[in-house]
């Protein structure tokens, strides 16, 4: 699989507004690319960085190319120069006005056949977007080869964002599989709230279509991503979402205001986020099941009662790794001697509560994988408490 990072568009908002503010706050970034701008008023590091550093360090990929506009394209063979990106693997489209562009998709296929792409499937990013420091490339690799289909990647709206700018998709939840695919859709034909971004993994063989979709789109506006992906869906072509645990920022054409907002805040995943970290507890009641057998675990049906004075009760915080706390009588592993080893192990077993909460671990990531959410890099510490007395079948 190759990387393609995707930074050759023109007619950028935020870039115009640089420009024009005459504060001389920004006057040191007049004239820089979208992609190639600070993620911090605290750090050096720029959008573009962040995604090479990432694809870089986690070696999925067997190339990686950026594609540029002729507009900017010596500001990003500067920046390849200084950050060991290999300077034969950028390519420059050619334009210089937004007049004057092929569109994403012209571009897409532009790189397959300069490169000599046949055969190689692809991972498509937008390198101007900033993303949360815990998502997981890697988890999207692995779910476009689980499902061998093409993948997008999106995420939920927020209240205030305007559907208008974003692509729209709709999933099946059974199935992850993209049902409908809409280009910036009016809000009184929304059908969906889940947005997608210029984040795709895609087949080889998906990406031998595309002339047939230029073909049929001779207009530039219309050669878009987001237009690519719901002419495949109307043919019927496995596409797959693929569900973030955050959004994005900065996504397309964005504001002065808008990454104003992102760079005054701390960069996510730092340890400024988990300071203070706040637990989350959660308390589930015994159950004395009066007809049915739930304890097959797979939709076994029953009719129970809960009992409020027996509970089993679990939290979890942030922390640096990942942690199942043993309960310090449930799960023993310090003893006064052997006979009472012994004793307790005969009485109550050798198993306590701290099998459950892995095996739940462990299922939760399975589930998240084959449905197609993202899970952030991100690690926790668990723990639980019972009162349940052992062995009476309170616990349903």
């Amino acid at each position: 699989m190759v990387c393609l990072l995707f930074v050759a568009g023109h007619n950028d908002v935020l870039l115009r507004e640089i420009e024009a503010d005459s504060s001389g706050r920004f006057e040191h970034l007049r004239g820089v690319p979208k992609a190639l701008l600070p993620v911090s008023d605290s750090s050096d590091d720029t959008i573009l960085g962040t995604w090479w550093r990432e694809v870089k360090s986690r070696q999925l990929f067997t190339e990686c190319f950026l594609v540029v506009n002729a507009h900017q394209f010596k500001y990003f063979e500067r920046w390849a120069t200084a950050n060991g990106f290999p300077a034969e693997n950028i390519i420059n489209d050619g334009t210089t006005t937004h007049e004057g562009r092929l569109g994403a998709a012209a571009d897409l296929d532009l790189v397959k056949r300069r490169k000599g792409l046949e055969g190689a499937d692809a991972m498509i990013i937008a390198g101007d977007m900033l993303f949360s420091q815990g998502f997981d490339i890697s988890g999207v690799q692995r779910f476009f080869r689980l499902r061998g289909g093409d993948v997008a990647v999106y995420y939920e709206l927020a209240a205030e964002e305007n559907a208008e700018t974003r692509g729209i998709v709709e999933v099946d939840p059974m199935s992850a599989r993209v049902t409908a695919f809409h280009e910036k859709p009016h809000p009184d034909t929304l059908t969906s709230r889940f947005a997608s971004v210029v984040f795709y993994a895609v087949r080889s063989s998906t990406l031998e279509l595309l002339p047939a979709f230029l073909e049929e789109e001779p207009e530039t506006a219309r050669r878009t991503f987001g237009r690519f992906f719901a002419w495949l869906v109307r043919r019927d072509v496995e596409l797959f979402g693929m569900k973030l645990p955050a959004a994005f920022d900065l996504i397309g054409q964005t504001t002065l205001a808008e990454y104003q907002a992102c760079a005054s805040r701390t960069p996510p995943g730092t340890l400024a986020d988990e300071s203070a970290p706040v637990p989350i507890t959660r308390r589930a009641y015994a159950r004395v099941g009066l007809i049915g057998n739930p304890s097959d675990g797979f939709f076994g049906k029953t009719i129970a009662v809960s009992v409020e004075n027996f509970w089993a009760e679990v939290s979890i915080v942030a922390s640096a790794r990942l942690r199942l706390v043993p309960h310090p009588l449930n799960d023993p592993n310090e003893f006064g001697s052997l006979a009472d080893l012994h004793g307790i192990s005969r009485k109550e077993g050798y198993q306590g509560g701290l099998i459950l909460l892995q095996a739940t671990c462990k299922r939760f990531y399975e589930h998240c994988s084959q449905a197609g959410i993202a899970i952030a890099k991100r690690n926790f510490t668990l723990r639980y408490t019972t009162n349940v007395p052992r062995q009476v079948g309170l616990t349903g």
